[in-house]
């Protein structure tokens, strides 16, 4: 008789754990490896198949490289020196979009250009545009010149020349429909806003038909309408609390939200929470008030991918957001999610069946189509697991062949990383809370040296499994790594992540600590080597846990982190948290600021500098959009006046994170001495390397 999964799961952790104990640790890797830029990121096919396009390091950044699959050429379509390409796709078979931003302001540039390079066009202006790979640059461009942000909402894949984009006006981040001319950038308003729309849906003729409505504080409302001639009615109507997913105006109470169009035009593809805390993935008939029957639901998480909300430079798509795969017919194909692991689930069977066929050629490793020709007949794929971070595959379907493009990370070799293992815990007050541990490799999981890593956000993201490269660093050096996704984070539900409100510095750091001591109590962990290390709400974290529970951690690293709760500094009347988020406390916290002062008070981490017990390390960058620079000048000064133990790494030109190389690799190598240092490793596995420097890139010919 076969295992049960769950058994199964058991024996291959317990041989897993067996091996481990007797393999040897594996060789320290330098920081210049763990952390270089990806050689190949982001590989695509144009709608043609005669181009490979990638995103790959020259001058210390990140540049748009293509090969012309037809003469066997490869160039640089960009020549970035001081900012990196973030995103790029294929708007048209002959034109291509790409993103960048500056000096780490989130304020996004986009631009077009020929596959040759040539014609290059601002779509959306940057501060700053710099030169083509052939020198044909636009100049620079003053600050107050700067066009306000757009966003994509349909690449009109039946015209030639345009997209249609949402550019929003002042403050108020309400958007209009914009037609741009991708070959002379010229644009014309196509839709005035009049119905205070934050997010419009097109058809697959480019017609703007859905709109998702909301001013922060009445309902939201998703409108409709059959043509572009109607009028516009309310479909549904729902009541919301702010939350941090703001830029999908997602109300908290049980609702469902539209996400593209079906191929007939007619049907609408929506993601609900009605009756279903997890989302179900259903079809309406917007003219009838007509349900499908649900296409997709899963007993734990929900469909697609939450981290979407997040979008780099205005190019990813609602679809994506809610998991849908498509086939090269424009037919939903599949629904990706992500549980313990990403899977996905086909509705397809033929597309089923190339999944299984790529599964069979790349065992060991978690396979995802991330682009195809118009044809359907040539797909990329990219291949990665947790200790891999992976390459990318061209796959022919006809022929059924495979043949790599090229690898993310060639110098990393995966035997030497660490695995990422799955776990659940009960909190205090019973609720099942999921995470992850990263063993070091060759190490028993038994009474290591611990980091726990809170992720940031804190609703709406969540950490998963795959190859992070902070992860494989801290345990490459001899660390276990603690991820946990504490009440509050986004893809397990409404009610899972309701129970996160108000729990600032509450029940959501109590599931932090709970998890620190659950693996002391499994043996995993030595209580007295356990620090902690996040970024941005994760930083928050950090020193929540210094003030609140001191006892627990030996050291702590707070990155672009959250410090004071009440303050009122900064660009907008914001402390932290964008300004067009108005009432800052509120709306993150889900406190307000006057009523509930006391209990605000009670948890902000500037109030309790004084408990601190363990060193703290500290990098802010000045330019950050979200978490303000004085937030660090506020908690400097309470570290000061108490006395504190600090070091702190400030960088003028970057933003929520170190994003330039350098920039990255001198704040890890000072993390790495700083937790050498503190968290007291007596075996000498922990060592600090001297500094590093970034050597410029051979260019391509």
């Amino acid at each position: 008789m076969n295992p049960s999964p769950t058994r199964a799961r058991a024996l291959l952790a317990a041989l897993f754990l067996f091996a481990s104990a007797h393999a040897a640790p594996a060789p320290i890797i330098p920081l210049e490896v763990l952390f270089a830029d990806a050689e190949m990121a982001g590989a695509q096919i144009s709608p043609t198949g005669r181009y490979l396009t990638w995103l790959a390091p020259k001058n210390q950044r990140m540049n748009l490289a293509i090969l012309d699959r037809e003469t066997k050429k490869v160039r640089w379509l960009t020549d970035m020196k001081l900012e990196s390409v973030v995103s790029f796709m294929w708007a048209k078979p002959d034109r291509l979009l790409f993103a960048q931003q500056y000096g780490g302001r989130e304020q996004y540039g986009m631009f077009a250009c020929d596959p040759d390079g040539k014609n290059l066009v601002v779509i959306n202006k940057l501060e700053r545009v710099e030169a083509d790979a052939d020198g044909a640059g636009q100049g620079d461009i003053p600050a107050g010149e700067r066009d306000l942000p757009k966003s994509l909402i349909s690449l009109l894949p039946k015209d030639p020349d345009h997209i249609l984009m949402n550019r929003v006006r002042g403050n108020s981040f309400l958007g209009d429909v914009w037609k741009v001319n991708l070959r002379t950038g010229r644009e014309m308003i196509e839709e005035r806003n009049y119905i205070g729309a934050r997010v419009w849906i097109a058809d697959s003729e480019g017609v703007v038909r859905v709109a998702i409505c909301t001013d922060f504080e009445e309902p939201v409302r998703v409108k409709y309408r059959r043509d572009a001639k109607s009028e516009w009615r309310t479909l549904g109507e729902f009541s919301r609390e702010t939350s941090m997913v703001f830029e999908e105006a997602s109300p908290i109470e049980a609702h469902w939200r539209p996400s593209v169009f079906a191929k007939d035009n007619r049907t609408l593809y929506v993601k609900t929470f009605v009756d279903h805390d997890r989302s179900a993935l259903r079809t309406l008939d917007p003219e009838t008030g007509a349900w499908g029957p649900v296409l997709f639901a899963h007993e734990r998480v929900e469909a697609g991918d939450r981290l979407a909300n997040y979008r780099r430079g205005g190019l990813s798509s609602r679809a994506a957001l809610d998991g849908l795969i498509f086939n090269s017919a424009g037919e939903v194909a599949g629904v990706a999610y992500e549980d313990d692991y990403p899977e996905v689930t086909w509705l397809d069977p033929q597309m089923e069946k190339i999944a299984r066929d790529i599964d069979r050629a790349l065992p060991g490793t978690r396979n995802a189509i991330t682009s195809t020709t118009r044809d359907g007949q040539l797909m990329i794929v990219r291949a990665a697991s947790d200790r891999d971070p992976g390459a990318f595959y061209l796959y022919d379907a006809k022929k059924q062949e495979m043949a790599e493009i090229g690898r993310v990370r060639p110098k990393i070799e995966p035997k030497h990383m660490a695995e990422m293992r799955p776990i659940r815990f009960p909190a205090r007050d019973g609720l099942e809370i999921p995470g992850y541990i990263t063993v070091p490799a060759g190490r028993e999981l038994k009474r290591l040296p611990m980091i726990l890593v809170p992720h940031g956000g804190p609703y709406g993201p969540r950490d998963t499994w795959g190859f992070q490269d902070q992860v494989q660093y801290l345990a490459n050096r001899g660390y276990a790594v603690l991820q946990v996704n504490y009440r509050g984070s986004g893809g397990y539900g409404l009610a899972f992540q309701r129970a996160g409100y108000r729990e600032w510095g509450g029940k959501m750091q109590d599931d932090l600590s709970d998890a620190v001591k659950w693996c002391v109590a499994q043996g995993y962990a030595d209580p007295a080597r356990v620090g902690v290390f996040g970024a941005s709400y994760g930083g928050y974290a950090v020193l929540a846990g210094l003030t609140l529970t001191p006892e627990l951690y030996c050291c702590g690293v707070d990155y672009v982190g959250v410090a004071d709760l009440e303050s009122r500094g900064g660009r907008g009347g914001g402390g932290f948290v964008f300004p067009r988020i108005i009432r800052e406390t509120r709306s993150i916290v889900n406190l307000d600021p006057v009523k509930d002062a006391a209990l605000v008070r009670a948890v902000n981490p500037v109030e309790h500098v004084a408990a601190i017990r363990a060193p703290l390390f500290a990098a802010y960058g000045k330019n950050d959009p979200r978490v303000r620079f004085d937030q660090w000048q506020v908690l400097e000064a309470r570290l000061k006046q108490h006395g504190k133990e600090y070091e702190v790494m400030i960088e003028e030109n970057e933003g929520h994170g170190f994003r330039k190389l350098e920039n990255k690799l001198e704040f890890y190598r000072r993390v790495e001495a700083f937790l050498a240092k503190n968290m007291n490793v007596p075996d000498g596995r922990v060592k600090v390397g001297t500094p590093v420097t970034v050597p410029d890139k051979t260019k391509a010919e």
